[in-house]
């Protein structure tokens, strides 16, 4: 009874199993999964770390290194409004792989235009909730 089963079991398989001929080429299912980042603050002094953190994070990673987003809220966001010193953070962010992106409220809250700040900037309309809709997306989220 066993072998009986056993032979149809394997019949049954065998038959839906799909051929592999020289015209049908064997297709790798590999899916390379990339890692999202956003790290958030509100201290101007940790935006440099955070962009070393980036680069140290492409590094390690290669291919599985997808997006860094660095999202800057609150009093931190005063250091764009000088463009020079803006421009040089945007500009090692893009070096290192990073993104840096600015919360509207802050800029609202201290009365900086974004025509007055650095080319090369994202802005997002709230960094709290950003962050929790790019958690639900699979982002790693740190803020510090």
């Amino acid at each position: 009874m066993r072998v009986l089963i056993l032979l149809v079991l394997f019949t049954v398989l065998g038959q839906t199993a799909p051929s592999i001929y020289a015209n049908n080429p064997i297709v790798s299912t590999t899916n390379i999964e990339v890692n999202n980042y956003i790290m958030t603050t509100g201290v101007s002094g940790y935006v440099p770390v955070i962009i070393m953190a980036a680069a140290e994070m492409k590094s390690k990673e290669g291919e599985k290194f997808g997006k860094f987003e660095v999202v800057i809220y609150g009093e931190a966001v005063k250091q764009f409004a000088d463009k020079d010193a803006g421009q040089k953070l945007v500009d090692m962010a893009k070096a290192s792989g990073a993104t840096i992106i600015l919360c509207d409220l802050a800029l609202k809250n201290f009365g900086i235009s974004k025509e007055s700040l650095p080319e090369g900037l994202e802005f997002v309309e709230n960094a709290f909730t950003y962050n929790l809709e790019m958690l639900k997306k699979g982002y790693y989220v740190l803020g510090v």
